[in-house]
């Protein structure tokens, strides 16, 4: 029997098992793990926090409902992130190992696939899918808040969002108007806001800002929401108070009809003010400026397709249309401070005398606080210093009895005055009752007049109405029947002077009114006409 050689006498070697490798175990993924983990520990944490807090912060609630689910969905989405790298990273420079690289086999039977897989969907179901649903709800009711648009970026919509606070849609939030429904305008706000942020961080944002009716979309789809402009009809008295700048501040009291009109035949005629948005027809215009106040051409089209085109250029009605901002009228175009009404010095201060908030038996005191609001200052606190000191000073020195009789009156002035300041008025963005035109009426900016002033006319010679009926009529006392009143023209207080080629706002700027000296130079002019009274005391 032979032997057996020393090779056949040296035991089997066996393959070696292979190094089973963990795709986990990487820098990457533990960060992720651990940054997922700590910002739902801080979500928690922050929701605890947002029920015991007494009243909301702005920028707490930028951390806890925008930067922590952002923080969250990052930590876990860099986890495979990870796990990809330390494959690649292998393959390269471990090829010997790739082969134990293999994606797990989803084996019920096996008792650590089943747990494992027990682990992954509980995971997702009580703890990702919630944080992330819940969060991304109550993220996207922040950002379509009123307290968000007007709070967080502070400094930049302070003046809007102060103004809003007291407006008639106070009640109506920012993103009903500047949004409204639908994802595709959604998405265009989102990314609007995002290229406002950079703006803000980077320090460039326009002071003031610019106005928002040329990128807000069509009013028929927010405005008309809760507002149809087809069942508005009949008529609407406006009551107003106006306070004369002399000694007394003599009060008047103005009443107009205005001829709201509608657009629905058959809940009434088609007429009045809102006959610019009657359904069947439209009306067209061309604006030459950002603020949509130099309008020289106009296009009313008819139901039936008949049109007349009205131009103040001095261009024929059917050459070609002036380059600029063209709009089909719609609620914003007169409406344009439906929430953001920047008050002037004198319909702001006419507004507290009117409501007792200062004390109309003071003299001059509509002609000083007016004077004193209209300057220009460098901040509220510069402001308030000189209101203070501009109206105390003006009683001491003229009026030494009020000054020391009445001084708590005074006292009250001076804060009113100081509170319309700041509730009208932001230095840091520029922002004064001259910013933003408001188109309603016609008193203290062009509004109406932009295309009711007699000049735009068609190609027959007629132009679009100026006379003061179209719109309003006045409701007049009769002076020998107290009590009484009869519906006719408006009666101006400056009568005898022929000033029915001016616009009102070329007088009433909304500042000091002129005096009649600063166009009429004649002193003997003056006298005869019993004007010189309008002069100020202190000159």
């Amino acid at each position: 029997m032979s032997q057996p050689t020393n090779d056949e006498q040296r035991p089997a070697v066996t393959a070696a098992a292979p190094q089973r490798v963990s795709l986990y175990h990487n820098f990457i993924s533990m960060a992720g793990f651990f940054i997922a983990g700590l910002s739902l520990l801080l979500l928690l944490t922050f929701a605890l926090f947002s029920v015991v807090a007494p009243a909301p912060n702005p920028y707490v609630d930028i951390i806890g409902y925008l930067i922590l689910p952002g923080i969250f969905v990052f930590g876990l989405v860099i986890v495979p992130v990870g796990i990809l790298l330390k494959r690649r990273h292998l393959r390269r420079h471990a090829p010997e190992l790739v082969g134990s690289l293999r994606f797990p086999q989803l084996n019920l039977n096996d008792h650590r696939t089943r747990r494992a897989a027990a682990f992954v969907l509980l995971s997702t179901f009580f703890v990702v899918l919630p944080t992330v649903g819940v969060s991304s709800y109550f993220g996207y009711h922040y950002t379509e808040s009123s307290y968000f648009c007007g709070q967080v970026c502070h400094s930049v919509m302070e003046p809007q969002a102060t103004v809003y606070a007291t407006s008639p849609h106070a009640r109506v939030s920012c993103a009903e108007c500047h949004i409204g429904a639908g994802a595709s305008w959604f998405v265009k706000s989102k990314l609007s806001g995002t290229r406002q942020v950079l703006a803000v961080w980077l320090n460039t944002y326009s002071r003031p800002i610019p106005p928002a009716i040329t990128e807000l979309r069509p009013a028929r789809e927010t405005c008309e929401e809760c507002h149809w402009p087809a069942k508005f009809f009949g008529s609407q008295l406006l009551t107003l108070a106006f306070f004369a700048p002399d000694e007394d501040n003599t009060r008047r009291t103005v009443r107009l009809l205005l001829k709201t009109g509608g657009a629905d035949e058959t809940i009434g005629r088609v007429e009045g003010i809102h006959m610019h948005m009657a359904l069947a027809a439209r009306v067209e215009y061309v604006a030459l400026d950002p603020a949509l106040q130099d309008v020289p051409w106009v296009r009313y089209v008819r139901a039936s397709g008949e049109e007349d085109i009205y131009r103040s250029d001095g261009q024929p009605s059917d050459g070609p249309r002036p380059d600029g901002v063209v709009r089909t009228i719609d609620c914003m175009d007169c409406h344009n401070r439906g929430a953001h009404h920047f008050r002037s010095p004198q319909k702001a201060v006419d507004l507290y005398l009117d409501a007792g908030l200062i004390d109309a038996t003071l003299p001059f005191v509509k002609r000083e606080a007016v004077a004193l609001l209209a300057v220009e200052y460098p901040d509220v606190a510069a402001a308030a210093t000189a209101i203070e000191k501009g109206l105390a000073s003006f009683y001491a020195d003229y009026y030494p009895a009020v000054w020391s009789e009445r001084q708590a009156a005074v006292t009250q002035a001076v804060a009113a005055v100081q509170e319309i300041y700041r509730r009208n008025f932001f230095p840091r963005m520029r922002v004064d009752w001259r910013t933003y035109p408001d188109n309603v009426g016609h008193l203290e900016s062009p509004g109406c007049m932009r295309c009711h002033d007699g000049r735009h006319v068609n190609r027959h010679g007629q132009p679009i109405s100026s006379a003061c009926e179209v719109c309003h009529t006045s409701i007049n006392p009769l002076e020998d029947a107290p009590g009484a009143f009869v519906e006719g023209r408006f009666h101006h207080s400056l009568t005898m002077v022929p000033h029915d080629n001016l616009r009102c706002d070329q007088c009433h700027t909304g500042g000091p009114l002129p005096l009649c000296r600063d166009c009429h130079t004649s002193g003997q002019w003056l006298e005869e006409r019993g004007l010189d009274r309008f002069r100020r005391t202190t000159d």
